[in-house]
């Protein structure tokens, strides 16, 4: 008779094949974790245990493991070091030739489940965004589901950023996204404040623009002493990441003491209150970032912002 191994081996000559597991279920993923095989990466105050699941045929583990270490440099270097003491990530094979989609959980540890296609190459790889901005969601608290904006939005804004500090992306492309994406989260004339939103472009882009105010508000209350990288990296090592559960308010209380200023408290009230118009506009001419109509994107140094501007991304 064939062994378990035989028989597995023998369905695809049947004519059976072997539907690969998904890890949709986030039990699942947390199971395969704690038991598959895993390659151990240390950080600055943290690791990151990478396990392939079941085996994630055809990946290439060698690129993938640089990528993530890629991925790890980038988040350790915008908080000073990695955001939380253990990460499981779970990498699932699919049939692509791109990284694919990703969720990030810390109800029982914080744990990522990401789809590599086992045709990714290294410009695949390499202009990826999806880890970081999965790893971002672990360094700060889990909020209540209203507040998803926040936390997404947080990801979209800080992940380029992040990537062009630790000298993985050009500086320009940190604000060509920001430029192209910001307007999606324009509010339509029937939406109201923030909370609660389910339409995608105000969960990132909406809530991405939050941030960017938020930046400009706590330089300019604490007179530029004080970045919102500085309000980040408080909020994460006061919380210890997503294994927690916060409000928003304590998460910008947080930050306001870190910071010495009310800014993020004070932008959060009008956020939720009502429907908030931006002069996106205006307010990228006053970090100096000029777009023509192509996308290309140039810098006005003697913009009143600019200072801010090259802070930003700046390690």
């Amino acid at each position: 008779m064939l062994g378990l191994i035989g028989m597995l081996a023998a369905l695809p000559a049947l004519g059976y094949a072997l539907v690969p597991r998904t890890y949709d279920d986030p039990d699942d993923l947390y199971s395969a974790l704690r038991s598959h095989a895993h390659t151990r990466m240390d950080f600055p105050e943290g690791r990151i245990d990478v396990a392939f699941a079941d085996g994630a045929v055809g990946v290439n583990r060698t690129k993938v493991l640089a990528w993530v270490r890629r991925s790890g440099t980038a988040v350790a270097t915008y908080f000073g070091r990695f955001p939380v003491r253990h990460l499981g990530l779970l990498i699932v094979a699919e049939d692509s030739a791109k990284v694919g989609h990703a969720t990030t959980f810390g109800y029982a540890g914080s744990a990522t489940r990401i789809h590599v296609g086992a045709a990714a190459d290294d410009a695949a790889f390499a202009r990826d965004w999806v880890l970081v901005h999965e790893m971002m969601h672990s360094a700060l608290p889990n909020l209540p589901r209203r507040a998803l904006w926040l936390q997404e939005g947080n990801a979209t804004y800080v992940e380029p950023i992040a990537r062009a500090q630790a000298g993985q992306l050009p500086v320009e492309d940190v604000w060509r996204q920001s430029v192209a994406g910001m307007p999606k989260g324009i509010p339509h004339s029937d939406d109201g404040g923030m909370d609660g939103t389910e339409a995608w472009g105000r969960l990132y882009w909406g809530g991405a623009t939050f941030w960017l105010l938020a930046e400009v508000a706590i330089y300019q209350d604490s007179k530029g002493r004080f970045l919102l990288r500085d309000a980040l990296r408080a909020i994460n090592r006061r919380s210890g990441g997503n294994t927690v559960e916060w409000t928003p308010e304590q998460l910008m209380q947080a930050g306001d003491i870190a910071t010495g200023t009310t800014a993020l408290s004070k932008l959060y009230a009008q956020f939720v209150a009502g429907r908030i118009d931006v002069d996106l506009a205006a307010l990228f001419s006053r970090l100096g970032i000029l777009a023509n109509a192509a996308g290309d994107i140039r810098f006005d140094d003697r913009a009143p912002l600019a200072e801010l501007r090259r802070s930003i991304t700046h390690a």
